[in-house]
């Protein structure tokens, strides 16, 4: 059974898949407890479903590209999930804060999104997605070497942009255009779920 928080259809607005259609399949629960997390629902609302059930959520969207995200997807072994999407034909995506890649192997595509930048992992995963503000030290993002994307996102506010952070970002990118790609949340500027 999945602990579900809710399934909805969208845009991705975040990372390399940015502007595609997605359907977003949210997970309860998470390990940390960041001041910044822009979600609530995966601390308050819970639905156990097995895999069927789920499918049958889905197939109605058009697209075939499915996003797992949370609160923090890694806290449940998804890898049977995963494959059982697969054999539906669907690509999977899984957003993640690199609690325990292992868990997730089996995943098209992996967005890593360290909080503690003090530990910040080098494989299992795709893209590197770092939420940025004004204070964050960024000298640790740029002691990074590696040949993956590094997206450095605003950290914005619960349903909308925060442009004071979004110029930050902005100025990084062109600062360091080599290292840096921007993620802007696109969904909070178009005013989508």
């Amino acid at each position: 059974m999945l602990k579900v928080s809710s399934i909805f259809y969208s845009i991705q607005g975040e990372g390399m898949h940015s502007g595609r259609a997605f359907i977003f399949i949210r997970l309860f629960g998470c390990n940390l407890t960041c001041d910044f997390c822009d979600d609530e629902l995966h601390k308050t609302t819970m639905h156990e479903f097995d895999f069927e059930e789920v499918y049958q959520k889905i197939k109605i969207y058009p697209s075939k590209n499915v996003i797992i995200t949370g609160g923090e997807p890694t806290i449940y072994d998804l890898n049977d999930f995963i494959n059982y999407l697969h054999k539906k034909d669907y690509f999977v995506s899984v957003e993640t804060n690199g609690y325990d890649f292992s868990k997730i192997k089996r995943a098209d595509w992996i967005t890593y999104s360290p909080k503690d930048w003090d530990d910040i992992k080098s494989e299992g995963f795709d893209e590197y997605k770092f939420i940025v503000d004004k204070s964050s030290p960024v000298e640790k993002l740029l002691q990074l070497s590696c040949v993956k994307e590094i997206f450095i996102q605003p950290q914005n506010l619960m349903h909308t942009p925060n442009m004071e952070n979004v110029h930050y970002c902005v100025d990084l990118v062109k600062k360091y255009p080599q290292k840096f790609r921007l993620s802007l949340q696109m969904h909070k500027f178009i005013g989508v779920d």
